[in-house]
């Protein structure tokens, strides 16, 4: 039975290509773009170098654009980026329309609910903020605030202690095949995935029974492992 559902940040509850298109509005001011470019097809090189390598951590994404799309004239400083856009997200983090209302629903229900992220704690916690979330979770777990992060298990584990659930018992919801499936599988939780990149960058992991494209998807997922446990 579940009695606790936990779910990723970016890519599941936070809009994060919505909030890059916004983004892209300062981007020109801040860096030397390539004067070719419109600005839809700056917004699509952002978003389509952020679908295929965010899951390979920051510094790949940068690399990634600075090196292999036409995005800069001239390339930016080795954290330059980075500290742009973390700086922008700390300014700017738009929701998905349905997160408040899923997560109101859950809690209705009578989920208990967790948030596992990674991250800096300052970025996350202001994206939580702006967001407006922290009030639908019972346990929120910082990746950058505790001495494990995702993909290590005890995030998992803790986080199931702290609302006094097994692990099976929680249903773990995220994007990334090794930091939110393999990672909350072996801590012996659920996954979910949500297909928000619209890829699986990772062939060596095995994907789960239950996916999604969207986390509102989720009540009929919960209706089925309900109707299968009983």
């Amino acid at each position: 039975m579940i009695k606790a559902i936990s779910f990723d940040l970016d890519h599941t509850l936070f809009d994060r290509y919505t909030t890059l298109r916004i983004v892209e509005r300062e981007i020109r001011k801040h860096f030397d773009i390539n004067p070719s470019l419109s600005d839809e097809e700056i917004c699509e090189i952002m978003i389509n170098t952020d679908r295929f390598f965010v899951h390979k951590g920051w510094d790949v994404l940068q690399y990634e654009l600075i090196n292999n799309t036409p995005l800069f004239r001239t390339k930016p400083g080795p954290t330059e980026y980075i500290d742009f856009i973390h700086g922008e997200f700390m300014k700017t983090a738009v929701p998905f329309s349905f997160t408040a209302p899923l997560l109101e629903k859950l809690k209705s229900d009578g989920y208990l609910l967790g948030l596992i992220t990674n991250g800096t704690p300052k970025l996350q916690r202001k994206k939580i903020e702006m967001l407006k979330l922290e009030k639908y979770f019972d346990r929120i777990y910082i990746g950058g605030e505790n001495e494990f992060a995702k993909p290590h298990t005890e995030p998992f584990t803790v986080v199931a202690a702290d609302l006094n659930v097994k692990p099976s018992e929680m249903l773990y919801v995220g994007d990334n095949p090794l930091n939110d499936v393999e990672a909350s599988r072996k801590a012996g939780c659920i996954p979910v995935f949500v297909n928000t990149t619209k890829t699986w960058v990772s062939p060596e992991i095995e994907k789960p029974k239950w996916c999604i494209d969207t986390v509102d998807e989720l009540p009929e997922i919960l209706k089925k492992i309900d109707a299968a446990d009983s």
